[in-house]
């Protein structure tokens, strides 16, 4: 919560297929929107189909392969369809991943950043 403040952070988007944690019971969604309030926002239309996020995790889609056809479902979701400046402005999307690298987060930063290109995408 403290960078979180920190940063200025508006609202947090969770785009988790699954708003449940069995390693760290605080990141479930539940936990997060008593904590953060109205702070915290489900946004389901970014987050991965159970297909592609379970191939990748088994090892049947290598991470390009993801990246692609996780590209190709922002494409046919349309989710960044409605938003305006104000409401990204200063959000911060929650994945499970630790690192942006190879998560579906960045490629949605990158989605919504492409939509939108005077915004700035920062990795907390």
């Amino acid at each position: 919560m403290d960078v979180l403040n920190a940063v200025r952070v508006r609202a947090m988007w969770d785009i988790r297929q699954w708003r449940t944690s069995t390693h760290v019971s605080f990141y479930s969604g539940e936990n997060l929107a008593t904590t953060l309030g109205t702070r915290y926002e489900y946004h389901p239309e970014f987050a991965p189909t159970t297909e592609i996020l379970a191939g990748y995790k088994d090892g049947r889609i290598t991470w390009p392969d993801y990246e692609r056809m996780y590209r190709e479902l922002l494409t046919a979701r349309h989710p960044a369809a409605g938003l305006t400046p104000d409401t990204i402005d200063r959000i911060c999307l929650l994945c499970t991943e630790k690192s942006a690298t190879q998560c579906h987060r960045r490629l949605a930063a990158e989605h919504i950043a492409a939509q939108f290109p005077d915004i700035e995408i920062v990795n907390l």
